[in-house]
């Protein structure tokens, strides 16, 4: 199997703000390029904030003018981008979404299939899972409380995944249930998981970072220590996973 680089970029992102937000998007990319990343994972609605309230005046199309700077980056860099904002797809109410931006494809998004807390006051839930490949690994995509049931993980383990990667937003009383649960889903469908939280919140709410990636077997890999910006990486070389973290 081809080296392959993923990393969850622990960023902070502002209160309602998507160009300030763009731009701390495009730092961690080029950040990203140094350490040879060939998939960055950026956390739930990451480019707006976790503002569910915002959703609706925020909300954006996977053509929105807004992205094509970071469109124009990933295919400078190659690398392939997941990140997280309120998506209109034709429902009543947007969806809660991910923007995957290809370094040689279309852009494409997802949404949130299983929403957590007042989340169904604000979004619409989606109904279509989305993976993609790269290097031989086959990327299964999840925003939060998706990882809530079991039967996500499992249908893209199913279909051939190799990694889980989760954008999310956790305070420190939702990281103690979600965490381990993650880390479970790395062991029982033999996927490395990606965890990829806010850094410190510069909004409503506390996020408590530690951004996490778990290995096959469930063990941890990697880490961040707290709320600091930070690329929490996983390589895979000569057969095996290795971790580091790096502040940004």
């Amino acid at each position: 199997m081809s080296h392959f680089r993923i990393a969850a970029a622990q960023v902070a992102s502002v209160f309602g703000d998507i160009d300030k937000n763009i731009s701390t998007h495009l730092a961690a990319i080029r950040a990203a390029a140094r350490y040879g990343i060939n998939v960055l994972v950026f956390p739930e609605l990451s480019l707006t904030g976790y503002e569910p309230e915002l959703a609706e005046n925020l909300a954006i199309e996977a053509n929105d003018r807004r992205l094509i700077p970071l469109i124009t980056l990933a295919r400078e860099l190659q690398i392939e981008i997941v990140a997280g904002a309120p998506l209109r797809f034709g429902a009543a109410k947007p969806g809660l979404g991910a923007v995957l931006i290809s370094s040689h494809q279309i852009t494409r998004t997802y949404c949130k299939m299983h929403l957590g807390g007042n989340e169904p006051d604000f979004f619409t839930p989606g109904d279509i899972p989305l993976s993609f490949s790269v290097n031989e690994q086959k990327i299964g995509i999840a925003i939060c409380a998706d990882a809530s049931q079991t039967t996500h993980p499992k249908a893209y383990a199913a279909s051939g995944a190799t990694i889980y990667a989760a954008g999310v937003f956790l305070t420190s009383e939702w990281y103690e249930t979600d965490a381990p649960r993650l880390a479970s889903y790395a062991g029982q469908y033999r996927m490395l998981v990606v965890m990829a939280n806010h850094a410190e919140s510069v909004g409503t709410r506390n996020s408590t970072g530690k951004s996490a990636i778990w290995d096959p077997d469930g063990t941890l890999l990697a880490q961040a220590a707290s709320v600091e910006n930070a690329l929490v990486i996983a390589s895979y070389e000569h057969s095996q996973w290795s971790g580091e973290v790096v502040r940004i």
